[in-house]
Protein backbone atom coordinates (compact mmCIF):
# COMPACT_ATOMS: atom_id res chain seq x y z
CA UNK A 1 0.00 0.00 0.00
CA UNK A 2 1.52 3.35 -0.79
CA UNK A 3 2.61 5.50 2.24
CA UNK A 4 0.43 8.51 1.39
CA UNK A 5 -2.69 6.09 1.34
CA UNK A 6 -1.63 4.36 4.40
CA UNK A 7 -1.13 7.34 6.29
CA UNK A 8 -4.31 8.91 5.60
CA UNK A 9 -6.43 5.95 6.61
CA UNK A 10 -4.48 5.69 9.82
CA UNK A 11 -5.22 9.20 10.10
CA UNK A 12 -8.83 9.10 9.89
CA UNK A 13 -9.35 5.89 12.01
CA UNK A 14 -7.13 7.78 14.74
CA UNK A 15 -9.03 11.26 14.81
CA UNK A 16 -12.53 9.20 14.89
CA UNK A 17 -11.27 6.89 18.09
CA UNK A 18 -9.37 10.02 19.71
CA UNK A 19 -10.92 13.62 18.81
CA UNK A 20 -13.84 15.36 20.48
CA UNK A 21 -13.38 13.88 24.06
CA UNK A 22 -16.34 11.74 24.87
CA UNK A 23 -17.24 12.11 21.30
CA UNK A 24 -16.77 8.18 19.52
CA UNK A 25 -17.30 7.08 16.13
CA UNK A 26 -16.44 3.87 14.04
CA UNK A 27 -13.73 3.63 11.49
CA UNK A 28 -15.32 4.17 8.08
CA UNK A 29 -16.08 0.74 6.31
CA UNK A 30 -14.97 1.83 3.27
CA UNK A 31 -11.62 2.89 4.63
CA UNK A 32 -11.24 -1.03 6.41
CA UNK A 33 -12.35 -2.71 3.18
CA UNK A 34 -9.84 -0.82 0.66
CA UNK A 35 -7.00 -1.71 3.58
CA UNK A 36 -7.73 -5.18 3.36
CA UNK A 37 -7.97 -5.18 -0.31
CA UNK A 38 -4.49 -3.35 -0.82
CA UNK A 39 -2.79 -5.41 1.75
CA UNK A 40 -3.55 -8.55 -0.24
CA UNK A 41 -1.41 -6.77 -3.25
CA UNK A 42 1.66 -5.26 -1.18
CA UNK A 43 4.73 -6.44 0.52
CA UNK A 44 6.42 -3.44 1.83
CA UNK A 45 7.80 -3.63 5.20
CA UNK A 46 6.29 -1.19 7.72
CA UNK A 47 8.70 1.88 9.38
CA UNK A 48 8.96 1.66 12.84
CA UNK A 49 7.30 4.46 13.49
CA UNK A 50 4.58 3.82 11.36
CA UNK A 51 4.46 0.71 13.77
CA UNK A 52 4.23 2.50 16.64
CA UNK A 53 1.32 4.85 15.57
CA UNK A 54 -0.47 1.29 14.72
CA UNK A 55 0.32 -0.21 18.07
CA UNK A 56 -1.42 3.42 19.39
CA UNK A 57 -4.52 2.99 17.19
CA UNK A 58 -5.00 -0.44 18.52
CA UNK A 59 -5.23 0.75 21.71
CA UNK A 60 -7.43 3.66 21.93
CA UNK A 61 -9.76 1.20 19.84
CA UNK A 62 -9.81 -0.94 22.34
CA UNK A 63 -10.55 1.70 25.17
CA UNK A 64 -13.07 2.70 23.05
CA UNK A 65 -15.39 -0.03 23.00
CA UNK A 66 -14.63 -0.36 18.84
CA UNK A 67 -13.42 -2.80 16.29
CA UNK A 68 -10.98 -1.98 14.00
CA UNK A 69 -8.86 -3.77 11.27
CA UNK A 70 -5.46 -2.76 11.29
CA UNK A 71 -1.57 -3.85 9.86
CA UNK A 72 1.21 -4.32 11.67
CA UNK A 73 4.73 -6.09 11.21
CA UNK A 74 3.45 -7.68 8.32
CA UNK A 75 -0.05 -9.18 10.35
CA UNK A 76 -3.40 -8.53 10.00
CA UNK A 77 -4.54 -7.35 13.64
CA UNK A 78 -8.25 -7.65 14.45
CA UNK A 79 -9.05 -5.80 17.71
CA UNK A 80 -12.82 -7.09 18.61
CA UNK A 81 -15.10 -4.61 20.18
CA UNK A 82 -15.42 -6.82 23.51
CA UNK A 83 -11.31 -6.17 23.49
CA UNK A 84 -10.68 -9.45 21.91
CA UNK A 85 -6.85 -9.08 19.41
CA UNK A 86 -7.15 -11.82 16.79
CA UNK A 87 -3.28 -11.48 14.81
CA UNK A 88 -2.84 -13.51 11.68
CA UNK A 89 -3.03 -13.35 8.22
CA UNK A 90 -6.31 -12.61 6.05
CA UNK A 91 -7.25 -16.27 5.80
CA UNK A 92 -6.75 -17.13 9.71
CA UNK A 93 -9.01 -13.87 10.50
CA UNK A 94 -11.24 -15.02 8.23
CA UNK A 95 -11.24 -18.70 10.03
CA UNK A 96 -11.01 -17.39 13.49
CA UNK A 97 -14.65 -14.78 12.73
CA UNK A 98 -16.32 -17.86 10.91
CA UNK A 99 -15.78 -20.16 13.99
CA UNK A 100 -16.86 -17.33 16.12
CA UNK A 101 -20.20 -16.74 14.17
CA UNK A 102 -20.62 -20.08 14.25
CA UNK A 103 -20.56 -20.62 18.13
CA UNK A 104 -22.60 -16.84 18.47
CA UNK A 105 -25.29 -18.54 16.03
CA UNK A 106 -25.34 -22.47 18.05
CA UNK A 107 -28.44 -23.15 19.29
CA UNK A 108 -28.58 -23.76 23.38
CA UNK A 109 -30.25 -27.08 21.86
CA UNK A 110 -26.91 -28.13 20.15
CA UNK A 111 -25.33 -30.50 22.77
CA UNK A 112 -28.86 -32.56 23.42
CA UNK A 113 -29.32 -33.02 19.85
CA UNK A 114 -25.77 -34.51 19.16
CA UNK A 115 -25.80 -36.51 22.29
CA UNK A 116 -29.84 -37.52 21.38
CA UNK A 117 -28.49 -38.51 17.61
CA UNK A 118 -25.53 -40.58 18.96
CA UNK A 119 -28.15 -42.37 21.48
CA UNK A 120 -30.35 -42.96 18.44
CA UNK A 121 -27.89 -44.52 16.38
CA UNK A 122 -26.60 -47.45 19.42
CA UNK A 123 -30.69 -47.07 19.86
CA UNK A 124 -31.27 -48.79 15.85
CA UNK A 125 -29.31 -51.99 16.76
CA UNK A 126 -30.30 -52.16 20.64
CA UNK A 127 -33.76 -50.46 21.46
CA UNK A 128 -34.26 -49.93 25.18
CA UNK A 129 -30.18 -48.80 25.26
CA UNK A 130 -29.72 -46.45 28.19
CA UNK A 131 -26.48 -44.87 29.02
CA UNK A 132 -24.27 -46.35 31.81
CA UNK A 133 -24.58 -44.30 34.76
CA UNK A 134 -28.34 -43.71 33.82
CA UNK A 135 -28.32 -47.87 33.79
CA UNK A 136 -26.57 -48.03 36.97
CA UNK A 137 -28.18 -45.46 38.70
CA UNK A 138 -31.85 -47.19 38.07
CA UNK A 139 -30.36 -50.71 38.78
CA UNK A 140 -29.42 -48.87 42.41
CA UNK A 141 -32.92 -47.37 42.96
CA UNK A 142 -35.07 -50.56 41.86
CA UNK A 143 -32.35 -53.07 44.04
CA UNK A 144 -33.00 -50.80 47.10
CA UNK A 145 -36.22 -51.02 46.92
CA UNK A 146 -36.16 -54.87 47.46
CA UNK A 147 -33.55 -54.40 49.81
CA UNK A 148 -30.63 -54.73 48.25
CA UNK A 149 -27.31 -52.35 48.84
CA UNK A 150 -23.90 -52.56 48.84
CA UNK A 151 -23.70 -53.28 52.54
CA UNK A 152 -25.57 -56.13 52.49
CA UNK A 153 -25.14 -58.06 48.80
CA UNK A 154 -22.21 -59.37 46.89
CA UNK A 155 -21.95 -58.63 42.77
CA UNK A 156 -21.41 -61.78 41.16
CA UNK A 157 -20.08 -60.17 37.64
CA UNK A 158 -19.73 -61.86 34.28
CA UNK A 159 -18.55 -59.90 31.76
CA UNK A 160 -16.03 -60.48 28.77
CA UNK A 161 -11.96 -60.39 29.56
CA UNK A 162 -11.75 -57.48 27.38
CA UNK A 163 -9.90 -54.40 29.44
CA UNK A 164 -12.90 -51.83 28.42
CA UNK A 165 -15.09 -54.08 30.06
CA UNK A 166 -14.30 -52.53 33.16
CA UNK A 167 -15.59 -49.76 32.44
CA UNK A 168 -19.05 -50.93 33.52
CA UNK A 169 -17.61 -53.43 36.15
CA UNK A 170 -16.02 -50.01 38.12
CA UNK A 171 -19.22 -48.46 37.84
CA UNK A 172 -21.12 -51.95 39.78
CA UNK A 173 -18.52 -51.54 42.27
CA UNK A 174 -18.96 -47.94 43.15
CA UNK A 175 -22.74 -48.88 44.05
CA UNK A 176 -22.15 -52.69 45.49
CA UNK A 177 -18.67 -52.78 46.27
CA UNK A 178 -15.43 -55.36 45.26
CA UNK A 179 -17.59 -57.50 42.82
CA UNK A 180 -16.77 -61.51 42.42
CA UNK A 181 -15.99 -61.88 38.53
CA UNK A 182 -16.86 -64.60 37.08
CA UNK A 183 -15.91 -63.09 33.45
CA UNK A 184 -14.78 -65.02 30.50
CA UNK A 185 -13.81 -65.04 26.74
CA UNK A 186 -16.76 -63.35 25.23
CA UNK A 187 -18.40 -63.18 28.32
CA UNK A 188 -19.16 -67.08 28.02
CA UNK A 189 -19.86 -68.53 31.91
CA UNK A 190 -17.13 -71.14 32.50
CA UNK A 191 -16.72 -70.87 36.26
CA UNK A 192 -19.18 -74.17 37.28
CA UNK A 193 -21.25 -74.54 40.41
CA UNK A 194 -17.33 -74.19 42.19
CA UNK A 195 -16.60 -70.87 41.19
CA UNK A 196 -20.68 -69.65 41.93
CA UNK A 197 -20.43 -71.42 44.81
CA UNK A 198 -16.76 -69.60 46.21
CA UNK A 199 -18.94 -66.00 45.33
CA UNK A 200 -21.57 -67.10 47.61
CA UNK A 201 -19.47 -67.76 50.63
CA UNK A 202 -18.32 -64.27 50.65
CA UNK A 203 -21.34 -62.33 50.66
CA UNK A 204 -22.08 -60.37 53.87
CA UNK A 205 -25.31 -61.28 56.11
CA UNK A 206 -28.00 -58.98 56.33
CA UNK A 207 -29.83 -59.00 60.09
CA UNK A 208 -32.08 -62.15 59.25
CA UNK A 209 -28.92 -64.03 58.23
CA UNK A 210 -30.10 -64.37 55.09
CA UNK A 211 -27.32 -63.70 52.06
CA UNK A 212 -28.21 -61.64 49.03
CA UNK A 213 -26.13 -61.78 45.62
CA UNK A 214 -26.73 -59.63 42.74
CA UNK A 215 -25.98 -61.10 39.28
CA UNK A 216 -24.78 -59.05 36.39
CA UNK A 217 -23.93 -60.46 32.63
CA UNK A 218 -23.44 -59.21 29.47
CA UNK A 219 -21.34 -59.47 26.26
CA UNK A 220 -20.13 -56.77 24.67
CA UNK A 221 -19.75 -54.66 21.54
CA UNK A 222 -18.84 -51.59 19.57
CA UNK A 223 -20.61 -49.39 17.85
CA UNK A 224 -18.56 -46.25 16.92
CA UNK A 225 -19.32 -42.46 16.81
CA UNK A 226 -19.59 -42.88 13.32
CA UNK A 227 -22.23 -45.56 13.31
CA UNK A 228 -19.78 -48.70 12.29
CA UNK A 229 -20.49 -52.06 14.25
CA UNK A 230 -17.34 -54.00 15.70
CA UNK A 231 -14.41 -51.25 14.92
CA UNK A 232 -13.05 -49.41 18.25
CA UNK A 233 -10.60 -47.46 18.43
CA UNK A 234 -8.25 -47.80 21.72
CA UNK A 235 -6.00 -45.57 23.64
CA UNK A 236 -2.38 -45.84 22.70
CA UNK A 237 -3.02 -48.21 19.89
CA UNK A 238 -2.94 -46.92 16.13
CA UNK A 239 -5.98 -48.12 13.34
CA UNK A 240 -8.88 -50.00 14.29
CA UNK A 241 -8.90 -52.65 17.21
CA UNK A 242 -12.39 -54.34 17.35
CA UNK A 243 -15.04 -55.26 19.87
CA UNK A 244 -15.99 -58.55 20.53
CA UNK A 245 -12.62 -59.88 19.21
CA UNK A 246 -13.67 -63.55 20.62
CA UNK A 247 -17.46 -62.88 19.22
CA UNK A 248 -16.54 -61.58 15.97
CA UNK A 249 -13.81 -64.43 15.32
CA UNK A 250 -16.88 -67.00 16.71
CA UNK A 251 -19.10 -64.99 14.07
CA UNK A 252 -16.99 -65.20 11.19
CA UNK A 253 -15.84 -69.26 11.66
CA UNK A 254 -19.70 -70.18 12.17
CA UNK A 255 -20.47 -68.45 9.44
CA UNK A 256 -17.78 -70.12 6.88
CA UNK A 257 -17.43 -73.82 8.70
CA UNK A 258 -21.24 -74.32 9.63
CA UNK A 259 -23.14 -75.35 12.40
CA UNK A 260 -22.80 -79.12 12.19
CA UNK A 261 -19.21 -79.04 12.91
CA UNK A 262 -18.81 -76.34 15.70
CA UNK A 263 -22.12 -78.20 17.55
CA UNK A 264 -19.81 -80.25 19.75
CA UNK A 265 -20.53 -82.57 22.27
CA UNK A 266 -21.27 -80.48 25.77
CA UNK A 267 -17.94 -80.23 28.22
CA UNK A 268 -15.70 -81.11 24.82
CA UNK A 269 -13.17 -78.59 24.68
CA UNK A 270 -9.58 -77.39 22.73
CA UNK A 271 -7.13 -77.85 25.30
CA UNK A 272 -5.17 -74.94 24.06
CA UNK A 273 -8.15 -73.05 23.45
CA UNK A 274 -10.87 -74.11 26.03
CA UNK A 275 -12.76 -70.95 26.73
CA UNK A 276 -13.21 -69.79 22.76
CA UNK A 277 -14.32 -73.31 22.49
CA UNK A 278 -16.19 -73.46 24.29
CA UNK A 279 -17.96 -69.85 23.27
CA UNK A 280 -18.08 -71.68 20.15
CA UNK A 281 -19.99 -74.14 20.34
CA UNK A 282 -22.48 -73.07 23.21
CA UNK A 283 -23.53 -70.29 20.39
CA UNK A 284 -23.26 -72.88 17.95
CA UNK A 285 -26.14 -75.10 19.57
CA UNK A 286 -28.28 -71.92 20.58
CA UNK A 287 -28.55 -71.31 17.18
CA UNK A 288 -29.22 -74.42 16.00
CA UNK A 289 -31.78 -74.94 18.77
CA UNK A 290 -33.30 -71.30 17.37
CA UNK A 291 -34.15 -73.03 13.79
CA UNK A 292 -30.92 -72.01 12.10
CA UNK A 293 -28.85 -73.94 9.60
CA UNK A 294 -25.52 -74.22 7.97
CA UNK A 295 -27.00 -72.21 5.04
CA UNK A 296 -28.79 -69.44 7.02
CA UNK A 297 -26.58 -69.06 9.94
CA UNK A 298 -24.21 -67.31 6.69
CA UNK A 299 -26.81 -64.06 6.56
CA UNK A 300 -25.84 -63.23 10.66
CA UNK A 301 -24.20 -60.07 11.34
CA UNK A 302 -22.12 -59.34 14.33
CA UNK A 303 -25.24 -57.40 16.38
CA UNK A 304 -27.50 -60.83 15.68
CA UNK A 305 -25.13 -63.41 16.72
CA UNK A 306 -23.92 -60.57 20.18
CA UNK A 307 -27.71 -60.89 20.92
CA UNK A 308 -27.50 -64.75 20.56
CA UNK A 309 -24.72 -64.82 22.83
CA UNK A 310 -26.53 -62.24 25.42
CA UNK A 311 -29.53 -65.31 25.17
CA UNK A 312 -27.28 -68.44 26.25
CA UNK A 313 -25.05 -66.54 28.90
CA UNK A 314 -27.91 -65.24 30.30
CA UNK A 315 -29.83 -68.99 30.22
CA UNK A 316 -26.29 -70.37 31.00
CA UNK A 317 -26.34 -68.29 34.26
CA UNK A 318 -30.23 -69.63 35.12
CA UNK A 319 -29.04 -72.76 34.73
CA UNK A 320 -25.91 -72.05 37.27
CA UNK A 321 -28.47 -70.29 39.45
CA UNK A 322 -30.96 -73.38 39.58
CA UNK A 323 -27.99 -75.51 40.68
CA UNK A 324 -26.37 -73.37 43.42
CA UNK A 325 -29.04 -70.93 44.97
CA UNK A 326 -31.02 -71.85 47.86
CA UNK A 327 -33.81 -69.44 47.98
CA UNK A 328 -34.42 -70.48 52.11
CA UNK A 329 -30.70 -68.78 52.62
CA UNK A 330 -30.59 -66.37 49.92
CA UNK A 331 -32.58 -63.73 48.20
CA UNK A 332 -30.91 -62.33 44.48
CA UNK A 333 -31.00 -60.18 41.77
CA UNK A 334 -30.54 -61.13 38.34
CA UNK A 335 -29.65 -58.11 35.79
CA UNK A 336 -28.53 -59.02 32.18
CA UNK A 337 -28.32 -57.13 28.75
CA UNK A 338 -25.38 -55.82 26.12
CA UNK A 339 -23.00 -53.38 27.14
CA UNK A 340 -22.14 -51.28 24.24
CA UNK A 341 -18.74 -49.08 23.47
CA UNK A 342 -19.88 -45.79 21.65
CA UNK A 343 -16.58 -44.62 21.41
CA UNK A 344 -14.81 -41.56 19.24
CA UNK A 345 -13.81 -43.50 15.52
CA UNK A 346 -10.21 -41.77 16.52
CA UNK A 347 -9.42 -42.40 20.36
CA UNK A 348 -7.88 -38.84 20.10
CA UNK A 349 -10.47 -36.61 18.38
CA UNK A 350 -13.11 -34.34 19.25
CA UNK A 351 -15.65 -36.81 19.76
CA UNK A 352 -16.65 -37.93 23.40
CA UNK A 353 -16.76 -42.05 24.43
CA UNK A 354 -19.33 -42.76 25.62
CA UNK A 355 -21.15 -46.31 27.11
CA UNK A 356 -24.21 -47.61 26.87
CA UNK A 357 -26.18 -51.01 28.21
CA UNK A 358 -29.35 -52.51 26.86
CA UNK A 359 -30.55 -54.63 29.39
CA UNK A 360 -32.77 -57.83 28.88
CA UNK A 361 -33.57 -59.46 31.79
CA UNK A 362 -34.34 -57.63 35.19
CA UNK A 363 -35.52 -58.96 38.50
CA UNK A 364 -35.39 -60.25 41.77
CA UNK A 365 -36.47 -63.33 44.63
CA UNK A 366 -37.07 -61.87 47.63
CA UNK A 367 -38.21 -65.19 49.70
CA UNK A 368 -38.52 -67.54 46.99
CA UNK A 369 -40.64 -64.71 45.21
CA UNK A 370 -39.68 -63.64 41.76
CA UNK A 371 -40.96 -60.23 40.81
CA UNK A 372 -39.73 -58.47 37.03
CA UNK A 373 -38.30 -54.97 36.82
CA UNK A 374 -38.79 -52.93 33.87
CA UNK A 375 -35.48 -50.32 34.11
CA UNK A 376 -36.68 -48.33 31.06
CA UNK A 377 -39.82 -47.36 33.00
CA UNK A 378 -37.91 -45.52 35.45
CA UNK A 379 -37.28 -41.88 34.87
CA UNK A 380 -33.74 -40.70 33.90
CA UNK A 381 -31.67 -38.68 35.99
CA UNK A 382 -32.27 -35.03 36.29
CA UNK A 383 -29.04 -32.90 34.65
CA UNK A 384 -27.78 -31.82 38.50
CA UNK A 385 -28.02 -35.01 39.29
CA UNK A 386 -26.02 -36.21 36.49
CA UNK A 387 -23.42 -32.94 36.77
CA UNK A 388 -22.67 -34.99 40.74
CA UNK A 389 -22.28 -38.35 38.72
CA UNK A 390 -19.90 -37.26 35.84
CA UNK A 391 -18.06 -34.49 38.32
CA UNK A 392 -15.57 -32.42 35.67
CA UNK A 393 -16.81 -34.17 32.46
CA UNK A 394 -17.18 -32.65 29.69
CA UNK A 395 -20.72 -34.03 27.93
CA UNK A 396 -23.36 -34.11 30.56
CA UNK A 397 -27.17 -33.95 29.46
CA UNK A 398 -29.68 -36.10 27.92
CA UNK A 399 -29.70 -37.65 24.85
CA UNK A 400 -33.31 -38.83 24.26
CA UNK A 401 -34.80 -40.76 27.25
CA UNK A 402 -31.30 -41.17 29.36
CA UNK A 403 -28.68 -39.25 30.35
CA UNK A 404 -25.13 -39.29 28.96
CA UNK A 405 -21.52 -38.57 29.56
CA UNK A 406 -18.09 -38.81 28.51
CA UNK A 407 -15.68 -41.62 29.19
CA UNK A 408 -12.16 -40.40 31.03
CA UNK A 409 -9.56 -42.07 32.81
CA UNK A 410 -10.07 -44.58 34.69
CA UNK A 411 -13.19 -45.65 32.83
CA UNK A 412 -11.28 -44.90 29.46
CA UNK A 413 -7.48 -46.07 30.95
CA UNK A 414 -6.05 -42.94 29.27
CA UNK A 415 -6.74 -39.15 28.63
CA UNK A 416 -7.74 -37.87 25.29
CA UNK A 417 -5.70 -34.14 26.69
CA UNK A 418 -2.93 -35.99 28.17
CA UNK A 419 -2.24 -37.40 25.44
CA UNK A 420 -2.88 -34.31 22.66
CA UNK A 421 -0.57 -32.56 25.23
CA UNK A 422 1.97 -35.68 25.26
CA UNK A 423 2.02 -35.54 21.32
CA UNK A 424 2.54 -31.53 21.60
CA UNK A 425 5.06 -31.90 23.92
CA UNK A 426 7.23 -34.34 21.85
CA UNK A 427 6.49 -32.25 18.60
CA UNK A 428 8.29 -29.56 20.27
CA UNK A 429 11.14 -31.23 21.56
CA UNK A 430 11.67 -32.90 18.29
CA UNK A 431 11.68 -29.57 17.12
CA UNK A 432 14.22 -27.72 19.52
CA UNK A 433 16.92 -31.15 19.25
CA UNK A 434 16.99 -29.62 15.42
CA UNK A 435 17.28 -26.04 16.38
CA UNK A 436 19.95 -26.28 18.87
CA UNK A 437 21.78 -28.93 16.90
CA UNK A 438 21.38 -32.10 19.10
CA UNK A 439 20.61 -34.50 16.77
CA UNK A 440 24.14 -35.70 16.87
CA UNK A 441 24.54 -36.22 20.38
CA UNK A 442 21.39 -37.15 21.29
CA UNK A 443 21.77 -41.06 21.83
CA UNK A 444 20.13 -43.09 24.51
CA UNK A 445 22.25 -45.81 23.72
CA UNK A 446 24.07 -46.32 27.14
CA UNK A 447 24.18 -49.53 29.74
CA UNK A 448 20.56 -49.68 31.55
CA UNK A 449 20.60 -51.26 35.07
CA UNK A 450 18.35 -54.33 33.81
CA UNK A 451 20.94 -55.63 31.66
CA UNK A 452 22.98 -56.03 34.94
CA UNK A 453 20.62 -58.28 36.32
CA UNK A 454 22.17 -61.69 36.70
CA UNK A 455 19.71 -64.21 34.99
CA UNK A 456 19.46 -67.79 36.96
CA UNK A 457 17.62 -70.98 36.09
CA UNK A 458 14.53 -71.33 39.42
CA UNK A 459 14.71 -74.64 41.37
CA UNK A 460 11.25 -75.05 40.00
CA UNK A 461 10.97 -74.12 36.54
CA UNK A 462 7.49 -74.57 34.60
CA UNK A 463 7.43 -76.42 31.64
CA UNK A 464 5.08 -76.46 28.48
CA UNK A 465 4.70 -79.96 28.14
CA UNK A 466 2.43 -80.14 31.16
CA UNK A 467 0.55 -84.01 31.18
CA UNK A 468 -2.52 -82.66 32.63
CA UNK A 469 -3.56 -80.24 29.90
CA UNK A 470 -3.45 -83.23 27.38
CA UNK A 471 -3.11 -86.88 28.37
CA UNK A 472 -1.45 -88.73 25.35
CA UNK A 473 -2.15 -91.90 27.02
CA UNK A 474 -5.77 -91.99 26.31
CA UNK A 475 -5.54 -91.64 22.61
CA UNK A 476 -6.01 -95.45 21.93
CA UNK A 477 -7.56 -96.53 24.70
CA UNK A 478 -10.52 -98.27 22.89
CA UNK A 479 -12.97 -98.32 25.47
CA UNK A 480 -12.80 -94.73 25.53
CA UNK A 481 -13.01 -94.70 21.95
CA UNK A 482 -16.26 -96.35 21.95
CA UNK A 483 -17.93 -93.95 24.53
CA UNK A 484 -16.93 -91.26 22.53
CA UNK A 485 -18.29 -92.89 19.71
CA UNK A 486 -22.16 -93.35 21.38
CA UNK A 487 -22.06 -89.49 22.29
CA UNK A 488 -21.29 -88.57 18.62
CA UNK A 489 -24.31 -90.35 17.56
CA UNK A 490 -26.35 -88.93 20.48
CA UNK A 491 -25.32 -84.78 19.73
CA UNK A 492 -24.95 -85.52 15.77
CA UNK A 493 -26.40 -82.99 13.47
CA UNK A 494 -29.45 -84.61 11.93
CA UNK A 495 -29.02 -85.12 8.05
CA UNK A 496 -31.20 -82.35 5.92
CA UNK A 497 -33.82 -84.02 4.34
Amino acid sequence: MPLALRSAVMAQTACACCSGGAHKASAPRAARANLIAARANSRRTLHKAEARRQRSVVTHAAAADEETVIEANGKMIVVESDGTIIIGGPEAIARASANSAALEAAPESAETDYLAGRANVVQKHFEGSLGADDFMQRVEMALFAFGFTGDNSIAMVNLCRDEVTLTLKHRIEDVFGSAFSTNGLGGALTCGVTGMGAGFSHSPLCSSNKERYVFFSFPHISINASGEVGPMSRPGRPGQSCACGALIKATNEIKSEGLTCNCKIPGVHDALDPEMSILKQRIARRLRHEGYSDESVKDLTLVDVTKVAERTISDDLEFLISKTVNTDKADYAVITGVQIHNWAKDFEDASPNMEFVAPTSAYVVVNGVKTHIDLTAMPPMTPRQMRLVAGPADVCNQGGQTMLREEEAPYAFDSKDARRSQKARLQRYLSLMKEEGLDAVASTDVPSWQSKIVKGTPERCATADNSTIIDSSFKEDAELRKVWEQLEQKYKMPAAK
